[in-house]
């Protein structure tokens, strides 16, 4: 009757109702990821894991039977900063190590917590004297010596988006493959470009989103993308589409190699995620992964005859909604191996959403032995380029011991320039690959002559001049 129709319309309600909840649940759990953002891959690098100094934290406990109003220590290393003044009003430092602090009653057998930052590498920092004065500072109890502190933590340089895209290039991103934007397709008269080195002149694009259309030189010449070009200057080709198309697949290779979070082999990669704009129920592009998109992306960007314009903004649109998805500060979770930290869960993301049907096993190459930190200083060296000889193009590869002013000019046998490759631009430390066209060139002999100035800790100058061969 009516009591069991009411009976079974609860239960369907309840039973929706635990479905929502469990979905709820299902979202608060999700790991956190980690996206990347442009102007941040164009960064200089940090010193990544550089130890700044120590984080110590002492708590100490009031033996007396009467209350004590302010403490008197002297820290075994020079204080930088206090980090928690343990509730004291009035806290003084006398020559970075003497400390004085009074304030509120600490009752008997209460304690108080004290934290600084302190200039030691290591570990080890302690409190040399320590002792419970009255409010005037007149002691109160015995002296007490060598007071450890509860936690003795190192402060490190955090790592920025130089560090990550240099760590990504150099051991994650393997030659000869390397880094491919667009779709491999040879003697279709259509281009795509390999990125085989770090470089930050990858980034930043801003100009319109297009197909890889045309590259402009330094010169103002413009010259259409029919084939393969490598480690593509922003400049010469300025879409903001490659360039988030960039950020986007760096994101992807660093949590397929469990270099961000969320490492977890059952949690679903950021590459597997599924893409939903609420606001637009009838986006072309909704229910897709993120590794769909990317993919349709690289297509749109080689087969430029078959992609109607508007495409390209909308595509653009949402690459950068889901790199802005789970961007935010770099904090290493672990400098050696490198781990970096997700900022935020899918519980709070607006247009990336759970697979559930994820594939298995979709990981990249991965090794415990990776370190973030860069022990081995580089050094300058101009290489040959290759090939050589060569017709019309070849690559110039060069590494730098420091950051540094760099200008890269190409001469011909009587000593005029002919060519501008890198003109007084700012490179990081490190390997760098720049491509020549010489396709304006008769056959014959060229020299190119690299300069830089360092703007690091060296300052040093580098000048060194090679001479190639083109060959038509």
């Amino acid at each position: 009757g009516s009591s069991s129709r009411a009976i079974r319309a609860a239960c369907i309600m309840f039973a929706a109702l635990s479905v929502f909840f469990f979905t709820a649940s299902d979202l608060i759990a999700q790991p956190n990821y980690r996206t990347f953002n442009q102007v941040d891959l164009a960064a200089k690098k940090a010193t990544a894991g550089k130890v700044l100094g120590s984080r110590v934290t002492f708590t100490f406990v009031n033996p007396r039977l009467t209350p004590v109003q302010g403490f008197h220590a002297i820290i075994s290393k020079k204080i930088v900063a206090i980090i928690d003044s343990g509730g004291f009003t009035d806290f003084t430092i006398e020559k970075n190590r003497i400390v004085d602090a009074t304030g509120p009653n600490v009752a008997s057998g209460e304690s108080v917590t004290v934290a600084f930052t302190v200039m030691n590498r290591k570990p080890g920092t302690v409190a040399n004297f320590f002792w419970w004065t009255d409010a005037d500072g007149h002691r109160k109890t015995s002296t007490e010596y060598k007071v450890p502190p509860i936690l003795d933590e190192q402060d490190y340089v955090q790592p920025n988006g130089g560090n990550l895209r240099d760590f990504l290039y150099k051991k994650i991103i393997q030659r000869p493959e390397g880094l491919v934007l667009g779709i491999v397709a040879p003697d279709q008269g259509v281009g795509w470009i390999r990125n085989m080195s770090a470089n930050g002149k990858y980034f930043t694009h801003t100009g319109p989103p297009r197909c890889l259309d045309y590259t402009v030189s330094y010169s103002g010449r413009m010259k259409p993308i029919t084939r393969q070009l490598r480690n593509l200057h922003f400049k010469k080709h300025n879409n903001h589409l490659l360039g988030e198309l960039h950020a986007l697949k760096l994101a992807i290779i660093a949590n397929d190699a469990g270099i961000t979070e969320p490492t977890d082999p059952a949690a679903t990669k950021i590459g597997d995620l599924i893409y939903n704009n609420p606001s637009d129920p009838g986006n072309p592009f909704n229910g897709r992964t993120v590794r769909d998109l990317a993919h349709l992306t690289d297509s749109a960007l080689t087969f430029c005859g078959s992609f109607a314009g508007g495409m390209y903004p909308k595509l653009d649109t949402s690459i950068t909604r889901i790199n802005k998805q789970f961007d935010g500060p770099y904090h290493a979770l672990s400098f050696d191996p490198f781990l970096l930290a997700g900022t935020q869960g899918l519980n709070q993301a607006l247009y990336l959403h759970p697979n559930p049907h994820p594939p298995p096993g979709a990981a990249g190459f991965r090794s415990d032995d990776l370190s973030i930190v860069e022990e081995v200083p580089a050094a300058y060296v101009l290489t040959q380029n290759y090939p050589n000889p060569f017709n019309p193009t070849t690559s110039i590869e060069f590494s730098l011991a420091e950051p540094g002013i760099v200008t890269l000019k190409v001469y011909d046998l009587l000593g005029r320039e002919v060519a501008t490759l890198i003109d007084h631009e700012e490179y990081d430390d490190g390997e760098q690959l720049v491509n020549f066209d010489a396709d304006g060139l008769t056959s014959g002999m060229y020299f190119y002559r690299l300069t830089s100035n360092g703007t690091g800790d060296r300052g040093g100058h580098f000048d060194e001049i090679r001479k190639m061969v083109l060959m038509k």
